[in-house]
């Protein structure tokens, strides 16, 4: 999650909880399966406030088979480990040295950010090790461009074929492309269309409450375990792998 966007929960469990953050967390462990091995070495680009790297620390069945985390991400400027890392595999770096290699790049949201996305998919792509596989989501579709885009300093959004285009120009290979929270996207076009000036003045992230909170993770899941939208939603999930170099 945006540390922008951290105001808006009581902290790292609250974060957690929220249904659209649940919902990746099972694209991660999505990613861990198709690795299909131990001693894994994990880099996030943009880890921002650390909800996955608690996730797989914390609470992902997959737990034991990582051996080391780092979160990456520019905009801390004092990366000290949270107190639920300390005594982990877990490090946080303002920048990546060339000599930390990974077998999963996960950047979840990250894309978006930077001007430059080819030169950005290429560092991912130097970060992994031959075979590894790398984890992106981004916000899809430019007609749902809005002052949450703004305000969270978002370059563009994205559609499928863009995306798998850019990332197999860069010399990756597609294992698995999708649209996800396909159920949201009527309301949010309604919204962002319909309403923009009574809506979307900070960002769209915020508690819920409980019980659309276990409803709309429930479609989340349900939509996961479908294999995603081919055809629409509000974010846009890949995973592309390495090959031998």
């Amino acid at each position: 999650m945006d540390i922008r966007e951290a105001n808006n929960f009581e902290g790292i469990e609250d974060e957690v909880n929220h249904w659209w953050i649940r919902t990746r967390f099972n694209y991660i462990d999505e990613i861990i399966k198709y690795y299909n091995s131990n001693n894994i070495n994990i880099v996030e680009y943009g880890c921002g406030t650390c909800n996955n790297i608690y996730y797989l620390l914390k609470r992902s069945s997959h737990s034991s088979l990582i051996k080391s985390i780092i979160g990456v991400d520019p905009n801390l400027s004092d990366l000290e480990i949270p107190a639920w890392a300390i005594g982990s595999n877990c490090m946080l770096k303002k920048s990546l040295s060339s000599s930390n290699k990974a077998d999963i790049v996960i950047a979840m949201d990250v894309l978006e950010h930077i001007q430059d996305d080819y030169s950005a998919l290429k560092e991912w792509k130097n970060t992994l090790k031959p075979n590894g596989l790398l984890l992106i989501s981004v916000p899809a579709f430019q007609h749902l461009w809005s002052n949450h885009d703004i305000f969270l300093g978002h370059h563009k959004r994205y559609n499928k074929k863009g995306l798998n285009e850019l990332a197999e120009s860069v010399g990756f290979q597609t294992v698995k492309i999708h649209y996800a929270f396909s159920f949201i996207y009527p309301a949010v076009i309604l919204l962002r269309k319909c309403l923009p000036h009574k809506y979307h003045k900070n960002s769209d992230l915020k508690k819920s409450n409980k019980f659309i909170n276990i409803i709309l993770y429930l479609l989340g899941y349900l939509e996961f375990k479908a294999g995603g939208s081919n055809y629409f939603g509000t974010s846009v999930v890949g995973i592309f792998r390495i090959g031998d170099t």
